[in-house]
C-alpha cells in the first residue's frame, strides 16, 4: 500500500506539479512543487493586505528539512519561507507558506 500512495504522489507531482530551483544555506538544486492560494489576503495590525503569498507542497524526498529563510524561485519570482513548514497527515509532504520577494 506505501509503494502505491508514494506513486501517487510522484505522479501527482509529475502531472501536476512544476519546476522551481530550491536554495538552502549551503546548495541549491531543482524540484517539483504544487502550488496553493496565491495572492491571499492577509493581516498585519489593524490593516488587510493582499500580498504575494504562496503555500507550497514538496516531497520531503525532495527536501529533507526546510527552514525558515531558505528560497524557491518560481518562474523568476523569489519565495522566501516565512514560518515554520509543516508536514501534512500523510507525512510525506511539506506544507510550506512563503511569501514574495524582491531582488
Amino acid at each position: 500500500m506505501f509503494k502505491n500512495v508514494q506513486r501517487l504522489f510522484a505522479d501527482c507531482f509529475l502531472y501536476l506539479g512544476q519546476q522551481a530551483l530550491y536554495k538552502s544555506k549551503n546548495k541549491s538544486y531543482l524540484i517539483q512543487i504544487l502550488k496553493q492560494q496565491p495572492d491571499r489576503l492577509y493581516e498585519i495590525g489593524e490593516g488587510k493586505f493582499i500580498g504575494e503569498m504562496l503555500i507550497l507542497e514538496v516531497s520531503v524526498f525532495d527536501v529533507l528539512h526546510p527552514i525558515i529563510g531558505d528560497i524557491f524561485v518560481i518562474n523568476e519570482q523569489k519565495y522566501k519561507i516565512h514560518s515554520p513548514p509543516l508536514r501534512d497527515n500523510s507525512g510525506m509532504l511539506w506544507k510550506i507558506q512563503t511569501m514574495a520577494t524582491e531582488g
